[in-house]
């Protein structure tokens, strides 16, 4: 499925955009209602002025290992997918603060045609708003909360966009990844047929340089960002 989308997003980028919306709606619905009061004692993660509550990561984890056993079966060690379920909630925060440090905004517009798009809400493949209205409820959240929590995730991945789009692949990058598909190191991709060797080359180098740009921008995030983590809550 990883690599189903990888390749998606080099051949296809708005329908990787779309898939990763599915996604975290489905992520934020199946997660249900944790509340807004939260304890200061119990929170588990802090990422500058942002918290994490125990609570909050408990309901994380058991998505998170529901999304293993389904998509990836076989037992995973409970200390690795702890970590991983840290990560990602840190990553969240982080990415958080860099859209709105970005000066990020999502458009009532671009808000109603993002979820209109879900399929989770649609009925006979158009928007169905007492649907909506009616799964969210079922999952005790208002159109509000949901909304709320929607437009933070499609911050996030505004400025991760803005970070992305920020990179070009230099000559010598074209030059190894053109190298690296006549020997058949890189995987095949969705309508090889319809690119050039040199299209898809450049989409390759251009991919991973993206890639490599996230991770990095996100690395010195962390590093400027004051992070602690109440193992012992865990």
């Amino acid at each position: 499925m990883l690599k189903i989308l990888r390749e998606s997003a080099i051949e296809r980028p708005w329908f990787y955009r779309t898939v990763m919306g599915l996604i975290a709606a489905v992520f934020i619905v199946s997660m249900g209602w944790w509340g807004f009061e939260q304890n200061k004692e119990d929170n588990i993660i802090t990422v500058g002025n942002d918290h994490v509550s125990r609570e909050e990561y408990l309901r994380t984890y058991q998505n998170m290992s529901r999304q293993y056993k389904e998509f990836m079966p076989g037992n995973i060690p409970e200390e690795q997918l702890k970590e991983l379920v840290v990560e990602q909630l840190i990553a969240s925060r982080l990415w958080t603060q860099a859209a709105k440090d970005m000066g990020i905004i999502v458009t009532p517009a671009e808000m109603r045609d993002a979820i209109a798009a879900l399929p989770e809400f649609q009925r006979n493949g158009h928007f169905d708003p007492d649907h909506y209205r009616q799964l969210l409820a079922s999952n005790r959240w208002t159109p509000a909360m949901f909304e709320a929590a929607f437009r933070a995730d499609l911050m996030r991945e505004k400025a991760r966009m803005l970070v992305r789009e920020s990179v070009a692949a230099t000559t010598d990058e074209l030059t190894g990844a053109q190298a690296a598909l006549a020997t058949q190191l890189m995987p095949s991709m969705p309508m090889e047929q319809a690119v050039s060797p040199q299209e898809r080359a450049l989409r390759v180098a251009l991919n991973q340089k993206q890639q490599q740009a996230v991770r990095a921008y996100q690395e010195a995030l962390r590093e400027r960002a004051k992070v602690s983590v109440r193992r012992e809550l865990m």
